[in-house]
């Protein structure tokens, strides 16, 4: 007897001390037991033992005749219900109930503030979506409306090189169509954002000839990889379908930005593009794409920052690079739409590699394939096994790939000091310095005589110091 009794007071000091509200009631409803908090939130007091569970709870569960009628669906889980207070307020509680004989236990726990604060959610995420909307259509309009300016700069420039000017005038304009270039991709770049952003990107699926369109993207980077004495490797699949049937504007525009990036990251060796069929059923094949360089490459904790939006691996590579760190964000985002994914391998000093897959279709009737390659300018133009020298013995001075290399980017040095492209200049100097690394300490010197008048831009001490270094170099290896 006295160990149920000392039982009961344990139960009861541990009920009031529990975060969930507990009432227990008989088989008519009538209340029996109601812990500390119940009293509370319930606003009955102690008044709580002469209510009835179906006051506090008139829709969740009822009585017909003294016995239990019905309770909400799925109630031995647990269910969402509403608790009445005495001055008719109500709260919402999470209800469960323990069965328990004579006496049945309902224990409830107020879910006010979660409700709250997922209606606070909901609404907060409304007024993002708003926010966005607007600020996507913000976007959209003030891209549009720079490219207006852009484009009459870009004209006004062509109209007066066409008409004659000197060429120092014609050099300063060339800057400048370079700069309406440069100011073209980035609000391309922001608007395909704002855009992907919004969900309001498609991918649209058009016949197109696939090897005119990898054709396009070698020949609109060619003149910027040969202009920094690179070579460009291309081999293609021949067993490619000729014509497919995808987004032939946006497959251009991956690759686009991986070939621009390879060059503009490297400055010594080859650019490379592989293109292999790695699936095909019924009308679908799949394509794999890998764009390789012997640039700057980054090192692998670094990689995870490549398809962030707005992020490089390194600030300095946007002062010296430029960019918005927009593009490969955008490169993952149109490659995931083509129903592909995008990877990169890379070691920093060692260049990258970047592959990447697509879904096409099969155009029908016209499934033949390496047709195109008759008129496929770039194909093959240079097989791997053959075009990608070992790039240790580029490096290794006085070897034979050393020396074509000095002598290839020497010849192209002096060239942009005579005509004053300045930029140019620095980097075919910093190659060559790159180049001489390993060699006799004059050579070295000598290289970084001419960086320094190089930077400053005096034209008369850099071709002198390029005179110094050509017969330092000659004198070292015997001629170049």
């Amino acid at each position: 007897m006295a160990q149920g009794i000392a039982q009961k007071e344990d139960f009861l000091r541990l009920a009031d001390a529990a975060l969930e509200i507990i009432i227990g009631y008989g088989e008519d409803g009538r209340i029996c037991y109601g812990n500390r908090l119940a009293k509370e939130e319930s606003g009955y007091g102690e008044g709580l033992l002469d209510c009835s569970v179906q006051e506090l709870f008139p829709v969740e569960l009822s009585w017909q005749d003294g016995k239990e009628e019905g309770r909400a669906k799925e109630a031995d889980a647990g269910f969402e219900g509403m608790m009445y207070r005495k001055n008719g307020t109500c709260f919402p509680v999470w209800i469960s109930v323990l069965e328990g004989g004579q006496i049945q236990y309902l224990f409830a726990v107020n879910i006010a503030k979660q409700v709250e604060l997922e209606r606070k959610l909901v609404r907060t995420k409304e007024e993002m979506e708003d926010t966005i909307k607007v600020k996507n259509e913000f976007v959209a309009n003030v891209t549009h409306e720079l490219r207006t300016p852009v484009n009459g700069i870009r004209g006004h420039v062509k109209n007066l090189l066409d008409a004659g000017v000197s060429e120092e005038q014609g050099r300063t304009l060339d800057i400048v169509l370079r700069c309406c270039g440069n100011m073209s991709a980035i609000i391309n770049n922001i608007l395909d954002f704002s855009k992907l952003e919004a969900g309001k990107f498609t991918v649209e699926q058009k016949e197109f000839d696939f090897y005119e369109m990898v054709n396009h993207a070698v020949e609109t980077n060619i003149a910027a990889i040969e202009e920094k004495g690179l070579r460009a490797i291309v081999n293609v699949d021949r067993q490619i379908p000729e014509y497919l049937i995808g987004d032939e504007l946006r497959l251009t525009q991956v690759l686009n930005n991986l070939l621009s990036n390879a060059v503009k990251f490297t400055s010594i060796g080859y650019v490379s593009i592989e293109v292999t069929k790695t699936l095909e059923f019924d009308d679908e094949v799949e394509l794999f794409f890998v764009v390789s360089d012997t640039g700057i490459g980054i090192s692998k904790d670094e990689t995870d920052k490549l398809f962030k939006s707005f992020s490089q691996v390194d600030a300095s590579i946007t002062r010296k690079y430029g960019g918005t760190g927009l593009g490969l964000s955008i490169t993952k985002q149109l490659v995931e739409l083509m129903h592909g994914s995008i990877h990169v391998e890379s070691e920093k000093g060692k260049g990258s590699s970047f592959s990447f897959s697509a879904r096409l279709h099969v155009a029908q009737d016209k499934s033949a394939a390496g047709q195109g390659n008759q008129k496929f300018e770039f194909l093959n133009q240079e097989q791997p096994a053959d075009g990608m020298e070992d790039m240790e013995q580029i490096f290794r001075f006085g070897s034979k790939e050393n020396l074509q290399e000095i002598k290839s980017k020497m010849e192209k040095l002096i060239i942009c000091i005579e005509v004053g492209a300045w930029d140019k200049a620095e980097m075919f100097t910093h190659n060559v310095k790159a180049l001489a690394e390993q060699g006799p300490k004059e050579i070295k010197k000598a290289a970084f005589r001419l960086e320094m008048a190089v930077r400053k831009e005096d034209m008369e001490k850099s071709v002198e110091q390029y005179g110094r270094l050509k017969e330092t170099l000659e004198g070292a290896v015997g001629g170049l």
